[in-house]
């Protein structure tokens, strides 16, 4: 095992060891992708306490994917809660963590991924995630040549593995073509989002959105943005298509997501963002957003405190 490896992972009920948290290659969540996630972020606070961001949004809208999907597992939203908090706390990596919980179909009668199956499982896994140094310099951006799925094939709302293949495509599309990363279009030639991360652009100091129906992940970072914008600096989030030339002549680009948090674009097709430096109003919001999930903000109600059972170990 090799020092930046966790120890501890969760599966169906219990902490193993990081290697021995597999299924099988036919199951369904392997083989096509049909599985639901969710990923989390748990942040240090500066007194050294861990606290989980929008933990019970997370797993809220984890439910409503494995609704859209017909799927059942056989914990609760408490349960996995208690989860992530015992594998985080057994991992202590020290510093902020990602938490993946993933909901998957296993085996199909006769093994064949196409068949209707009740059998399902979760497993959890926590990485350490350091803020990367993009987060104070930005990224640089190009519009995919891969269309965003629509509604009307893989819906885009469901947060199912299959639908990332869409996602990958794109990113790798961008970092062979010396890019950091990429925004898609969706079937109506309008912006839709990054691989894994929801935009937003400031133009004329108005910050806009796509909005959900247009191939969009309804995302939670997106609307915290939108409440600490309102409260904070007397900002609207505005809900409305972009056209992909309104990203030329902006003002600001930010990407919004659990893993990248909020990110700057500093320039788009190598044309820059304004002056092709991080924003004001970016940066305004990044101090905003931080203060939130280190537990310096106004809304206590969106971190859940990672602490270990009365009485019980986390392994």
């Amino acid at each position: 095992m090799s020092a930046t490896t966790p120890e501890y992972a969760w599966l169906n009920g219990r902490l193993v060891p990081w290697d021995q948290c597999v299924i099988h290659a036919r199951s369904q969540g392997a083989f096509w992708g049909a599985n639901v996630f969710e990923g989390v972020r748990a942040y240090v606070a500066e007194d050294g306490s861990l606290n989980a961001f929008r933990m019970d949004d997370h797993l809220a809208r984890l439910r409503r994917s494995m609704k859209s999907l017909r799927m059942e597992i056989d914990y609760t939203p408490e349960q996995l809660a208690r989860a992530c908090a015992d594998l985080v706390l057994a991992n202590d990596f020290g510093t902020d963590a990602h938490v993946c919980v993933v909901a998957y179909f296993g085996m199909g009668p006769g093994f064949d991924p196409m068949t209707t199956t009740t059998e399902t499982g979760v497993h959890i896994t926590s990485t350490p995630v350091p803020r990367p140094p993009a987060h104070d310099r930005g990224v640089a951006a190009c519009i995919s040549s891969w269309r965003r799925i629509s509604d009307d094939a893989m819906p885009p709302r469901i947060k199912t593995g299959a639908n990332y293949h869409n996602s990958r495509l794109a990113q790798h599309e961008a970092l062979r073509n010396g890019f950091d990363t990429t925004l898609l279009l969706n079937a109506r030639g309008t912006v839709a989002e990054a691989p894994g991360s929801c935009m937003v652009m400031v133009r004329d100091g108005e910050l806009v959105t796509p909005p959900g129906t247009s191939g969009v992940l309804e995302g939670l970072t997106v609307d915290t943005v939108a409440t600490l914008a309102d409260e904070q600096l007397g900002l609207p989030l505005r809900r409305r298509e972009i056209d992909r030339t309104e990203l030329y002549v902006c003002d600001e680009v930010f990407l919004c997501g659990t893993m990248s948090e909020l990110l700057p674009v500093t320039s788009v097709d190598r044309l820059p963002i304004g002056d092709g430096l991080p924003g004001p109003l970016t940066r305004a919001l990044q101090g905003h957003y931080d203060d939130a999930v280190r537990a310096r903000g106004k809304h206590p109600e969106w971190l859940t405190p990672l602490t270990a059972q009365a009485g019980e170990g986390t392994v």
